[in-house]
Order: C-alpha cells, then sequence, then structure tokens
C-alpha cells in the first residue's frame, strides 16, 4: 500500500530532479522515495555529529560579517599556511 505525501521543494531541486527524471526515465516518486529511503537510513548509520546540512541559514549578523570577510580577507595563518603546503 502506497501514502501520497505533500511537500514544498525549492525551484532548483524540482528542476533538478524533473531534468533527472527525463533523463533517465526514472519517475519522480520513484526517485523521491529512493531519496528519502537513503537519507533516512543514513541518518540511521551516521553518527549525528557528522552529518552537515547542505544549507545553511545565517543570521543577519552572521550574513554582513560573511560578506566582510569576502570584502577583505583576513591573512593566512601559520596553520593554514602549513596545511596548504602539505606540512
Amino acid at each position: 500500500m502506497s501514502t501520497q505525501v505533500s511537500a514544498y521543494i525549492s525551484d532548483e531541486t524540482k528542476a533538478t530532479m524533473e531534468h533527472y527524471s527525463a533523463a533517465y526515465g526514472v519517475k519522480k516518486g520513484y526517485l523521491i522515495e529512493n531519496a528519502l529511503d537513503h537519507y533516512l537510513q543514513a541518518l540511521h548509520e551516521i553518527p549525528e555529529e557528522f552529518i552537515i546540512p547542505t544549507k545553511i541559514v545565517l543570521t543577519d549578523e552572521s550574513f554582513q560579517k560573511v560578506l566582510d570577510m569576502i570584502d577583505n580577507p583576513p591573512e593566512p595563518t601559520d596553520a593554514l599556511k602549513a596545511l596548504m603546503r602539505g606540512d
């Protein structure tokens, strides 16, 4: 037996899903159920602290800090320089 579920998704996600569905001949319902099954299995098997959200929501203040760092990047630290050298 199946149950219908309704959800709001971004226009970008919808376009990507429709493109994949058309390109590979996979029904959208199958694609969604398969993706949800994989996601739920990952949540079950992977410790929560290792799951990184695909989208980050910033406060206005944090967003302004990010913009400032892009416009005025800080000098690299010694640790970052060592990492980039492969030390």
